[in-house]
């Protein structure tokens, strides 16, 4: 019975020092976590994007005077901005139309910004500074970051208000081609990112501190926002830089979104237009366009957004389907006129619309 007693009573210690060193290692495990020296965790990753970057924000701010029943008012409108360059310029989004005058507040500093150009179809305007201050430093849209994953971070900095630049944070929630109605002009990123007065137009980045995109616009009711990505931002900057203008791709086509057997849609050309491009290549009327040289083209915003990215003269090859059959036809890019038009009302089965017409959402703050 003693040595019954013994073996239960060795068993019992035995067992407690497994846990209590069990427990001890968890603890450890838990502590090198926390303590990571790459700063694994989200405050310091955010810390660290804030720390890097914070340097190159900017309040931008712009006037105008207007005349409204016989008495004249000074309208004023802010939002955030960066430098993206050591020139001093400055890419920001929703300006004041046609301000009178436009300046940026930097470390409670104010400098005078002209206008180099705007691109009217996303609402970006570059500026540059008249002198430039001592200590900012600006974010390189070269090294920016396309690829994205659902319920990754996103890290912007911003100008909210009259308060000093400050960090949000939210998640990648997905990419869109449209919104209601409505198609991009360029497919977009819509996070959780909650913005308020002054924070559209600050920069986006992943944790790594890698630019992600502009804040394009906010949906206040949802929480929520739409971020124009990288690659697009390099593709207005270029533009605004050599000429002051964008030049944008122009197909020639309008096209219907119509249900299939599948319970699917498929993007069918309906009108082309005269003159163009188009009319000039082996499209038909009713045509299904299958793919735009490796993208296949689930929705008409993935026409939009390779007419954004395409430059005149280049040559685009079209998949379509016709009677059955897969044909390939090659297409020259055309400078987008300045004339828009638009697609008929659509309803329940078929959505028409001119590709290359297609206007921003309306019912957005930005």
């Amino acid at each position: 019975m003693t040595c019954l007693r013994s073996t239960l009573s060795r068993l019992h210690l035995q067992i407690l020092i497994g846990v209590a060193l069990t427990g001890c290692s968890c603890l450890l495990f838990s502590n090198d976590l926390v303590n990571q020296p790459d700063g694994l965790d989200l405050e310091s990753r955010i810390e660290g994007v804030f720390s890097k970057y914070h340097a190159s924000v900017v309040r931008v701010k712009a006037t105008r005077e207007i005349t409204a029943d016989g008495k004249s008012k000074r309208l004023l409108k802010m939002g955030s901005g960066f430098f993206i360059s050591q020139d001093g310029h400055i890419l920001t989004t929703g300006l004041l139309h046609q301000p009178d005058r436009i300046w940026v507040e930097y470390k409670k500093s104010f400098y005078l910004a002209k206008n180099i150009g705007n691109d009217s179809l996303c609402n970006l305007s570059l500026l540059k500074i008249t002198s430039k201050p001592k200590d900012f430093s600006h974010v390189s849209l070269n090294d920016s970051f396309d690829t994205k994953k659902q319920g990754s971070f996103m890290v912007a900095l911003t100008c909210a208000l009259e308060f000093d630049v400050g960090p949000t944070y939210g998640l990648f929630q997905s990419e869109e081609f449209s919104f209601g109605k409505k198609l991009f002009p360029t497919k977009m990123i819509r996070g959780s990112l909650d913005l308020g007065p002054g924070e559209v137009g600050a920069p986006v980045f992943d944790l790594n501190g890698r630019f992600l995109g502009i804040c394009h616009a906010a949906l206040p009711d949802l929480r929520s926002s739409f971020v124009l990505p990288a690659k697009a931002c390099q593709r207005i900057r270029d533009d605004l830089l050599f000429s002051g203008a964008v030049n944008y791709g122009w197909f020639g086509i309008a096209t219907t979104k119509k249900l299939n057997r599948n319970n699917g849609f498929d993007i069918v050309i309906e009108r082309i237009l005269e003159g163009s491009s188009a009319s000039k290549s082996n499209f038909k009327m009713g045509d299904v366009i299958v793919k735009i040289d490796d993208s296949p083209v689930t929705h008409q915003g993935v026409l939009a957004n390779a007419a954004f990215f395409a430059r005149p003269g280049n040559i685009l090859d079209f998949l379509v389907r016709r009677d059955d059959k897969e044909i390939k036809v090659s297409l020259k890019v055309e400078k987008r006129p300045l004339i828009q038009t638009t697609g008929t009302q659509p309803d329940n089965n078929t959505s028409t619309t001119d590709i290359n017409s297609s206007l921003l959402i309306e019912k957005i703050d930005n």
